[in-house]
């Protein structure tokens, strides 16, 4: 066997030595080298890690490193005495702002600390995070966009007055009921896993409310929001409610416009008629979501020019509600704070639970982490209103997939037996609508799963397009990722 062997290499060998001046195999060799440099390149950029310079001021600089194309979570430094931070940037010049999550690149990346000095930041948050010391109303008439974009020429013609008689004004309470544990497209959710001294894990979700993801969003996106709050507040009769979840704006007990904030955009909603808006505005229709069915029409601004257009649909909003405009100018500095000082104001909420399933309140979180235990940080992700089995696996790590089920709300099913059975997301995505329960009894009225079966298991396939609540006896991790990604909620019968 050993001489065939050395036979048949011997053979390959010669036939090797006479085609070695063949130009095919020259080409065959050249693409196999360029390959294999390829996959070399491409792993020393996923395993090698880069350096994130943080320059504080002039005489401190920190140095981390991280792997490319990882997400970050950005800190606020030690307070300066006499400023306040006001956020990151990836350039000297304060131009180009970074939120509180930065995707580090494959390569080294410098970021800079603004600090503002205090005396200039006369309009604030409080102590309590409600909104103080905003300007006074301003008649400009007849703005171009010059100025609409410019937040210099808007601040040198504001005046500053106290906070009471603003909010006063502006505040309206409509008859309204919000689930301040729901969620919503942009909302960005941050995860944890909390190592006990004893060995014991504790599972950890950080929850912001609007007023967070403002303060903790980028320098731009507060501008926007400035010029668009004012813009709202310019119409007579249109008042204002800051609630867990939004920023409402209201005509008596009628809506008029959510918005939502999140590190690099805001989300409006506007009481308009999806059908009759212009397909420019490229505006998505979500009238069939309960929460948003008196604002059915959603609008992204990421920039100046979608701001341009969020403005022209507030026009056509107020047009169609009889409103008058009388210019209001009312600016807010919003600094950036860290999410310790947020969750000190109660403006992020904490939800822990042991692996056994106990919950852990935030003072005994704090304790563990007093007497010396780690926090490891899981993946952090924001709510879409669609998701892709393969963008969700890219999006959120099996582990923290794992966490989110030992969070899952539980309901115990008591002496009963039978047959086990499972279905696909995107089958009960075609099959139900946005908000809907989806439980054993839901998926046999449909004809959905076999009428004997008694356990059912999620599995991830497709398309996910809607927020569902969702129980059921097992969760594939992918199916996980993408409920919780498109503001679902996961709860896991458990037979007893």
């Amino acid at each position: 066997m050993n001489i065939a062997l050395y036979t048949v290499l011997d053979s390959f060998w010669e036939e090797f030595k006479n085609t070695a001046d063949s130009p095919t195999l020259i080409v065959v060799v050249c693409i196999g080298l360029v390959a294999l440099i390829a996959i070399i390149a491409l792993l020393a950029m996923l395993l090698i890690p880069f350096t994130l310079t943080l320059r504080i001021d002039e005489r401190i600089t920190v140095k981390e490193k991280h792997r490319g194309n990882v997400a970050i979570e950005l800190h606020a430094p030690k307070k300066k005495e006499g400023f306040s931070f006001g956020g990151w940037y990836e350039d000297k010049e304060y131009t180009k702002p970074v939120g509180s999550i930065y995707k580090m690149p494959s390569r080294r990346s410098e970021l800079y600390a603004k600090w503002i000095p205090e005396e200039v930041s006369d309009k604030k948050l409080d102590s309590k995070g409600a909104f103080a010391d905003v300007s006074e109303n301003n008649r400009l008439d007849g703005v171009t966009e010059a100025e609409v974009l410019s937040v210099g020429q808007i601040a040198a013609k504001s005046e500053t007055m106290e906070v009471s008689s603003i909010i006063e004004e502006n505040f309206s309470d409509p008859d309204e009921e919000e689930d301040e544990s729901e969620t919503g497209e942009g909302d960005e959710i941050d995860n944890a896993l909390v190592t006990l001294v004893t060995g014991s894990k504790v599972f950890v979700q950080y929850r912001r409310s609007f007023r967070a993801r403002l303060i903790q969003a980028g320098d731009e996106i507060k501008h926007y929001y400035n010029i668009l709050r004012n813009e709202l507040l310019s119409y007579i009769g249109i008042k204002e409610r800051v609630s867990w979840n939004y920023d409402s704006f209201n005509i008596g007990r009628k809506q008029f416009a959510k918005i939502n904030a999140n590190t690099k955009s805001l989300i409006v909603y506007f009481a308009l008629n999806p059908s009759e808006v212009e397909d420019k505005y490229n505006i998505k229709d979500v009238s069939e979501k309960k929460r948003y069915s008196n604002v059915p029409v959603r609008y992204k601004i990421t920039g100046s020019r979608s701001l341009k257009y969020a403005l022209e649909l507030l026009e056509k909003a107020a047009a169609q509600f009889g409103c008058d405009f009388q210019r209001t100018q009312a600016d807010l500095i919003i600094p950036y704070e860290d999410r310790e000082a947020l969750i000190r104001k109660k403006l992020i909420r904490v939800y822990a639970k042991r692996e056994t399933g106990e919950s852990v309140t935030e003072e005994q979180l704090e304790e563990y982490i007093a007497e010396g235990a780690t926090v490891e940080k899981m993946s952090a992700y924001t709510v879409t209103d669609k998701i892709a089995v393969v963008d969700a696996e890219n999006l959120i790590t099996d582990a923290t997939a794992k966490q989110l089920i030992a969070l899952a709300e539980v309901k115990e099913l008591r002496g009963v037996t039978g047959k086990r059975t499972y279905i696909n997301l995107d089958t009960i995505s075609a099959h139900f609508k946005e908000g809907d329960t989806v439980d054993l009894q839901a998926l046999k009225d449909k004809g959905l799963i076999d009428k004997k079966a008694v356990f059912f298991k999620i599995l991830a396939r497709g398309v996910l397009d809607k927020s569902l609540t969702i129980e059921a006896s097992d969760f594939s991790l992918p199916a996980v990722k993408m409920i919780v990604l498109t503001g679902g909620k996961v709860i896991k019968i458990k037979k007893n």
